[in-house]
């Protein structure tokens, strides 16, 4: 795969944006519905409905796609660097704050934002474990405790996830480095697999829960896989033909999502279910690292032809809407933090402003779904955005200055038909 000849290497994955709106969009149906879940029109809408909240059900599996999504652009950078023949060392204090100036900011302000809402409508009870809550919050690590995990926002623990791998990333490049990729996930995976045994310790001894589907832990192994997926984006690794076959892919993610289906009905605690359990979210993992690659691979050619259809509006076909719904998930791709992070503030409100006179079903589609994007664009205009610009203000005073074919690439965020921002999450 000559993958560095189809990306340029100062270039963008517009892909990659587009799958990080997919699965914002796919978690935000999942919350939207959810609350609907069951309430069902007995006329001819009846069907259509049933299908509908069953699909949106799935819609948290975009969690495992952010993940994959999350190892592929922290490890850009890194990546990038090497196939350009200017390798450099990832220093710890400069990561972090890049980090930190770039996503706690945001973050800061969505929780400001849900407790001045709880103070207003239910009111905030001042205990102990309260301020034990909101500190935990505060420093990303409330997904270590069970009383804490879904309190406050019942997204927010995949954030404090995502910190905690950006931790381990520099595990993870002195693995990959000392061993290569094969060992390297051999021991992400083994790492779920201990975590599970820890927390299984810890409850039997102490009667301690600690929670392992949220877990850093337990998604190591797919974030990886992203990091993987980066590496062979630039050709620095040779993946074999399966690891872009999108219909696998997507076999993978249709029977993990069967088997979280089939799952709940099985006796717990026996060696099928403890196995089913444990292959999951890797499985998940493994589908969506499968459809990352294909769309990495394929990102140049349709990148090409919907430019020429943009050119020439009148060529209109089934390819040519499907190449323009990529653009604009693409640019729902831009903001997609900002809608993770405020998508259900704006659910939980929106009783405010949702009419009695549709059915609930259509009140999510055409109300509350279109509230959550214009309210979390907004938000990105002015409560994310600021901080990338300054993230990248910083980042231009330590770095060594780019030719200017390389700076064209830093171009503002524009909601132009192929957006341009920041690469990495």
């Amino acid at each position: 795969m000559n993958a560095v000849s189809r990306n340029p290497l100062n270039g963008r994955f517009q892909s990659i944006d587009a799958l990080r709106g997919v699965a914002a969009l796919g978690v935000v149906f999942y919350h939207a519905l959810w609350q609907n879940y069951g309430v069902i029109p007995y006329n001819f809408f009846r069907w259509p409905v049933q299908f509908l909240q069953f699909l949106s059900s799935f819609g948290y599996i975009g969690v495992f796609l952010f993940f994959v999504i999350s190892g592929f652009c922290i490890h850009l950078q890194w990546a990038r660097s090497q196939a350009k023949q200017q390798p450099h060392e990832v220093q710890f204090g400069s990561f972090w704050r890049r980090r930190l100036r770039r996503l706690y900011p945001p973050y800061l302000i969505a929780f400001s934002l849900f407790m001045v809402m709880a103070a207003l409508t239910t009111g905030l009870p001042v205990t102990r474990a309260f301020s034990y809550d909101v500190v935990m919050h505060l420093l990303m690590l409330h997904n270590l405790d069970p009383h804490t995990v879904y309190s406050i926002n019942g997204v927010f623990w995949t954030l404090a996830v995502e910190e905690q791998l950006y931790l381990a990333y520099f595990l993870l490049l002195f693995l990959r480095k000392r061993w290569g990729w094969g060992p390297t996930l051999l021991i992400c995976a083994a790492v779920r697999v201990g975590w599970f045994g820890f927390s299984h310790l810890i409850w039997v001894k102490f009667q301690v829960g600690v929670p392992v589907p949220e877990a850093a832990a337990s998604h190591w192994f797919t974030w990886a896989l992203g990091a993987l997926a980066v590496e062979a984006a630039f050709g620095l690794v040779k993946l074999p033909n399966w690891c872009r076959n999108l219909g696998l892919g997507v076999a993978a993610i249709v029977v993990a999502s069967a088997t979280s289906l089939i799952l709940p009905s099985t006796q717990k605690d026996t060696v099928p279910h403890t196995v089913a359990w444990m292959l999951l979210h890797p499985v998940w993992g493994l589908g969506f690292f499968i459809v990352v690659n294909w769309f990495v691979q394929v990102e140049q050619g349709w990148r090409q032809s919907l430019q020429l259809t943009l050119a020439n509006a009148r060529n209109f076909d089934f390819a040519s809407l499907g190449r323009r719904l990529v653009t604009g998930a693409a640019i729902v791709g831009v903001f997609s933090y900002s809608l993770y992070l405020t998508h259900e503030l704006v659910i939980m409100q929106s009783w405010w402003f949702i009419t009695r006179r549709l059915p609930p079903v259509l009140n999510t589609l055409l109300i509350v779904v279109p509230a959550t994007v214009i309210f979390a664009w907004v938000f990105y205009r002015f409560c994310e955005r600021p901080y990338i610009r300054k993230n990248r203000m910083n980042a231009k005073d330590v770095l060594p200055a780019k030719p200017a074919e390389e700076q064209a690439d830093e171009t503002p965020i524009t909601f132009s038909p192929l957006p341009a921002m920041a690469d990495e999450a």
